[in-house]
């Protein structure tokens, strides 16, 4: 019984954080947009880089609802014939489904995680900022990864249940 606790805690805290990383960047694209729509209209400039900043957020506020959404269980089902919808099925399909998600998120994590040490290794000086923005990638892949771990462990125990 720890061990389900443990996941169910760690998914609550993961939850805390990923919803209020995403409330601030979406606070950060709220506010620099009108920031930028303010500049261009009296003052005829824009902020440098404001819209690779902006492009960067719009990932800020996805991925970490992505993962919000895999913890309320309202993602994308892999549910061939829609057997995941019907209750008798569902115990089956539920741990293979969300350990098969945790497998691709995992491998795309990998993917991430090497691009962004390419992205890294070939900054500029003055594009170190938007080398540390696109850590969102690699660690959302892996939020996601472990988000359907907990889902695979604890729908084992809502079957068991």
């Amino acid at each position: 019984m720890g061990v389900l606790r443990a996941c169910r805690w760690l998914e609550q805290a993961l939850t805390r954080v990923e919803l209020g990383t995403a409330l601030f960047a979406f606070a950060a694209m709220l506010a620099l947009s009108a920031a930028d729509i303010v500049g261009r209209n009296l003052f005829h400039a824009t902020l440098p880089g404001g819209d690779l900043v902006l492009r960067q957020l719009v990932l800020w506020v996805a991925l970490p609802g992505a993962a919000l959404a895999v913890a309320a269980r309202r993602h994308l089902h892999l549910d061939p014939a829609n057997l995941a919808a019907r209750p008798r099925w569902q115990k089956w399909t539920a741990i293979p489904f969300n350990l098969a998600a945790a497998l691709v998120c995992a491998l795309l994590s990998h993917a991430a995680w090497a691009y962004w040490l390419d992205a890294w290794h070939y900054r500029s000086a003055e594009g170190a900022w938007q080398a540390w923005m696109g850590l969102v990638l690699p660690v959302a892949f892996g939020l996601l990864t472990l988000h359907f771990l907990l889902r695979a462990v604890l729908a084992n125990q809502e079957n068991a249940a």
